[in-house]
């Protein structure tokens, strides 16, 4: 008994917990609160309006269930419930459309078809009438077809470069899993792994003219399940799939279907986006794993509590490691910061020691790329490019921004390393090829070493590519490539 009231003190919990979100965001949509993201008025306690969406709708199935659920005679607190899980559906139904997020819109629809169907239903009756009324049946699905269709591609036209984008991922990260499918690249190395495998695609020729467009240098797979393969291996996500399988019988088994919908809502989630990359998507989906579980009891009374128990135990373990993972990470990035005054005062003298001193002391940061990134550029700013480099090559392992080959290559032209510098810039460029940086410093780097024609070929080449983003940096980029054409005795376009 009492740990079933444990699994519906955690539900009010999640429902208490969506609908604190939903408030907040209520309050930054109309301008009374501040967001977390200068371009984005509505945020949530999130970084960004994507997760945040994500959040509302995972939990919205809970609400949906919990609303269909209440009888409108009973109790107070019943009542009550009733009138909490109906304010923050409404609040979500007011939300989620202000918050653009398209993954958000087919996770809030997948889970809340599952609550619907299986209250009403829906499949049964579908069948019945299909039998009986089989000409109808044959032209309402013809026209629900079309309009799926309809919406698909008005959500693709909504975020035309965005989708695009996508798709450039999803396909980049198949190469990933495909050179390691059965034991992945490693944790955390994902995002080294995409920008290889990026520039190998475009080194060989085949991405498009919008590929190249819209190329970037993502940290995740935005869809979970090609993350969790690449990073781990197709056997491990094999065996996170056939738990899910197994959480969705228990909660089948309980008829728990806001917890089932909540489930397929983060899987659908999960498709198209990074919620296992965000803390709070993670505690979400871990106590909507529990309660799933949680929701079937083997016969017996010592069997029921052995297994609470069990279930009780692992969430409690994950947590207290979680937390525990977190405050060092957290202490880390504190000291990290004390430092980091002085590396954007562009005092690199001192502050290099300091640097190598946390890159000994705190191995959570020798996982962070940021922190290697300050690091190498804090030895190459120091005249020792050898140690920058092996510094910066162990960031590109974990990231995919091109600076990290970048500034490698400008430490190998300072060590009149021709060869390596040039290798270093044209992979940069391949890794995101609408970025004119590492063909600025390729022209240079010809220009420096006597070879003028390649120099010149690298700067039309620079001239007539235009930029993702137009700014300052990329004229005055234009502006003197157009002057070293002019002073080579060459014409410029």
């Amino acid at each position: 008994m009492f740990l079933s009231r444990l699994h519906r003190f955690l539900g009010i919990s999640l429902l208490l917990w969506g609908i604190a979100e939903a408030a907040y965001g209520g309050l930054q949509l109309y301008g009374l609160e501040e967001s977390n993201h200068s371009l984005f008025r509505l945020t949530g306690t999130f970084q960004n309006p994507g997760p945040y969406a994500g959040f509302l709708a995972v939990i919205l199935p809970l609400a949906l269930h919990g609303a269909l659920g209440c009888r409108r005679k009973g109790k107070c607190l019943r009542q009550g419930m009733a009138a909490l899980c109906w304010g923050y559906v409404f609040l979500c139904v007011t939300l989620l459309p202000a918050t653009l997020s398209r993954a958000a819109w087919i996770a809030a629809c997948a889970g809340c078809g599952i609550v619907l169907s299986a209250r009403y239903r829906l499949w049964a009756r579908l069948r019945i009438y299909f039998r009986r009324h089989r000409r109808r049946a044959l032209a309402g699905l013809c026209a629900a077809c079309l309009l799926l269709a309809a919406a698909g591609a008005g959500m693709y036209a909504l975020k035309k470069d965005s989708a695009d984008g996508r798709l450039l991922m999803w396909k980049v990260t198949a190469r990933v899993v495909a050179d390691a499918p059965y034991t992945g690249v490693g944790t955390g190395r994902f995002a080294g792994a995409y920008g290889e495998a990026q520039a190998a695609y475009f080194a060989s020729g085949k991405g498009t003219a919008q590929e190249k467009h819209v190329a970037g240098s993502p940290e995740y797979a935005f869809n979970e399940f090609l993350g969790i393969a690449a990073e781990w291996g197709f056997p491990f996500l094999v065996y996170c799939l056939v738990l899910l399988v197994l959480a969705f019988r228990c909660a089948g088994r309980g008829r728990q279907w806001g917890i089932a919908g909540g489930l397929a809502a983060f899987l659908a989630f999960s498709c198209f986006s990074y919620p296992l990359s965000v803390w709070q998507h993670r505690l979400l989906f871990l106590v909507l794993v529990l309660l799933a579980f949680g929701s079937w009891s083997p016969r017996g009374k010592w069997q029921g509590w052995l297994w609470h128990s069990s279930l009780w135990a692992v969430f409690a373990l994950i947590v207290l490691a979680g937390a525990r993972q977190a405050r060092e990470k957290r202490q880390a990035e504190e000291r990290w910061q004390e430092e980091q005054t002085y590396y954007q005062m562009e005092i690199y003298e001192g502050t290099v020691d300091n640097y190598r001193r946390l890159y000994r002391e705190c191995p959570v940061l020798r996982q962070d790329p940021r922190f290697l990134f300050e690091y190498g550029q804090c030895l190459s700013k120091t005249g020792r490019y050898g140690e920058s480099n092996s510094v910066l090559f162990e960031g590109s392992r974990r990231s995919a921004d091109p600076m990290f080959w970048n500034i490698m290559g400008k430490n190998y032209q300072a060590m009149h390393a021709v060869e390596e510098a040039e290798s270093c810039f044209r992979k940069a460029y391949d890794m995101v090829p609408n970025r004119l940086y590492p063909l600025y410093l390729l022209a240079n780097l010809y220009f420096s070493t006597g070879e003028a024609e390649k120099g010149v070929a690298v700067a039309r080449q620079l001239l007539d590519q235009e930029p993702k983003v137009m700014s300052d940096a990329v004229r005055e980029m234009k502006a003197e490539m157009k002057e070293k054409i002019g002073r080579y005795g060459q014409v410029a376009p």
